[in-house]
């Protein structure tokens, strides 16, 4: 309990309630280790819950009918999932999986609202995330609209490198790179061998290295 107690600290909603209502949702709160590739819901289920990740990584990907998919968006320790269904009773747009292995806390989502509404401030901070959540999807969509693969890409691996260091741990396959910037493996392949022949990145299976990131962010179009 001491270590979620921890984690809810730093949470964007739930590190808003006050100390004895994190007590009550530390009380009621399920551990889950998560296998790598295991799902946590399926797309088309009913999921009205809500999770906090204390470590590993999760993502979001859409299915389609022809078998196809499409990464939505990846999940970090530390960050907040709270189900659509829980909103508006509807089924999950989306499937919820580990990329890795991972530990999750998960809680009843009626029992959180309960205690989510006697706090107006982690309303107000449940507000503003799912406000900030609509502005990236937005900007996901206008990528795919009128942005190239090889922006997308470069916009991609940009966000896998801290600002402050110049290579991260490689922790995506290329088929999930491929489906993070709706593209094909052979074209993201083709793609980044054509940038690391221009000198401004080097992807290992091991690591992701930026030799000029001044130059992917031109590709992107950050000013």
């Amino acid at each position: 309990m001491r270590d979620l107690l921890r984690l809810l600290e730093t949470a964007a909603v739930l590190g808003k309630f006050t100390d004895s209502q994190k007590q009550r949702l530390s009380s009621l709160a399920l551990r889950r280790v998560l296998e790598r590739g295991e799902a946590v819901f399926w797309q088309g289920d009913h999921w009205g819950n809500v999770i906090l990740i204390a470590s590993g990584k999760l993502q979001s990907v859409i299915h389609s009918t022809e078998g196809k998919s499409y990464v939505v968006s990846p999940w970090g320790a530390g960050e907040e999932f709270w189900g659509h269904t829980l909103f508006d009773g509807e089924p999950m747009p989306s499937t919820l999986e580990a990329v890795q292995e991972s530990i999750v806390y998960q809680w009843d989502g009626e029992s959180v609202l309960n205690i989510l509404f006697e706090n107006p401030e982690a309303v107000r901070a449940l507000l503003r995330r799912k406000i900030r959540l609509i502005r990236k999807r937005r900007e996901t969509i206008h990528d795919l609209a009128f942005q190239p693969v090889t922006g997308r890409l470069a916009k991609l691996l940009l966000e896998q490198v801290p600002v402050s260091e110049n290579s991260a741990q490689r922790d995506l396959t290329l088929d999930q790179i491929a489906s993070m910037v709706a593209s094909s493996p052979e074209v993201v392949c083709r793609t980044l061998y054509q940038l690391q022949r221009d000198g401004l990145l080097q992807v290992t299976r091991a690591s992701i290295t930026l030799h000029d990131r001044a130059a992917l962010e031109r590709l992107v179009g950050v000013e």
